[in-house]
């Protein structure tokens, strides 16, 4: 008996038939993201902001007119990561520098802090603690360093893996002649700062550390824009949909529910250039805990400064395993602050970090332990 025609969906198990519909609905979902994302290239011109563009939007807002008064460049000698038979290039260091304000005493603590930011962040993001109550300026020298691959710096030439970017931390430290430098960096900024101390402990005296990115995470533990950006296959075409609406609702949850407009604004226009959204991409893709081993060798005194709310590396678990893995650190958690005590209470954080840059330099308390509990 001959059988009669059946569609061949209809023959196949229920669970390959399941699987059918849902890779069909996947690559439903997809087109209609890049169809999405293929508007916006229209409408905006397929185009990413110019870095020239992105740099004068940046300074021009009114927290970072200091940093526009104070910007300087400078070329830092760099190896490249083909070793050392090829020849050394330059790469430009975007930098700020706020001199310390002399007081006529000759013996005062001299020593730099250098100051790191986070990501997609730029060095705006220190505004409220070098401007703003207790404002640190001109009470140190005081640097801060546009990283590579972020806001008003050269993104065109990545990837930007995190040892890239530390890589670039500790040449421009060395390039710009500086000495027994506290270094002061934020989440991903932080780990960028401790690997370049472990690499080149002769540059660093001290460590700052605020809301550390840099010990392994389990998948539960990463945010959902962070999942998105490490999974969704389509991520990097991300900039086309970028809106100070979506800044906000990724910041706002980080600052008590609502970021400052003009903060939502500096991040907007970072990742308006397409080389800066890539490589925040890079480096939240590459965040994995590759190097935690090497926070024991960190011989020098660190400050581990971590937000009582902290989404993304909360103070009980991600501090206190910091705290232990570094020989010679110790934990302040900030109360009623996130992801970014340096912005949210300034007052207080500056004054952890000026007391504690200044113990056993010349005119510091010397009847205070340096890493006092």
């Amino acid at each position: 008996m001959k059988k009669p025609n059946t569609p061949a969906l209809q023959s196949c198990p229920s669970g390959r038939r399941g699987s059918i519909k849902r890779a069909f609905l996947a690559l439903l979902a997809l087109i209609l993201l890049l169809g999405v994302i293929g508007s916006a290239a229209v409408s905006r011109g397929a185009g990413s902001m110019a870095t020239e563009d992105v740099r004068a939007e940046i300074l021009a807002l009114e927290k970072n007119k200091p940093f526009a008064a104070a910007l300087k460049e400078a070329l830092v000698l760099r190896s490249p990561a083909g070793g050392e038979s090829e020849p050394p290039h330059h790469e430009a260091a975007i930098y700020a520098h706020f001199p310390r304000r002399s007081s006529g005493v000759e013996d005062e603590p001299s020593a730099p802090i250098v100051f790191i930011h986070g990501t997609p962040d730029t060095m705006g993001a220190w505004a409220p603690l070098l401007f703003g109550p207790g404002a640190m300026e001109g009470q140190e020298s005081i640097y801060t360093l546009e990283v590579i691959g972020h806001g008003m710096a050269n993104s065109e030439s990545g990837p930007y893996p995190f040892q890239r970017c530390a890589d670039f931390v500790a040449n421009s430290i060395d390039g710009l002649g500086l000495e027994n430098v506290t270094l002061v960096g934020n989440s991903y900024g932080a780990e960028f700062c401790w690997r370049a101390a472990a690499d080149r402990p002769d540059l660093i005296s001290k460590l700052v550390l605020i809301d550390s990115s840099g010990l392994p995470r389990t998948e539960d533990q990463f945010l959902s824009e962070e999942v998105k950006m490490r999974d969704w296959s389509v991520a990097r075409y991300g900039y086309l949909l970028n809106s100070e609406e979506r800044v906000a609702f990724a910041l706002d949850p980080h600052f008590d529910g609502a970021a400052d407009q003009d903060r939502v604004r500096e991040t907007f226009l970072g990742l308006e250039n397409r080389g800066n959204w890539n490589a925040m991409i890079d480096l939240v893709r590459d965040e994995n805990g590759a190097r935690k081993d090497d926070l024991g060798s960190l011989a020098m005194p660190t400050l581990l400064i971590f937000g009582e709310h902290d989404q993304a590396y909360p103070p009980e678990t991600f501090g206190r395993e910091f705290e232990e893995r570094i020989p010679n650190a110790r934990l302040e958690v900030i109360e009623g602050a996130g992801h970014y005590p340096h912005e949210q209470r300034p007052a207080e954080v500056a004054g952890l970090i000026l007391n504690f840059h200044r113990r056993g330099l010349a005119g510091g308390d010397p009847d205070r332990d340096i890493n006092a509990k």
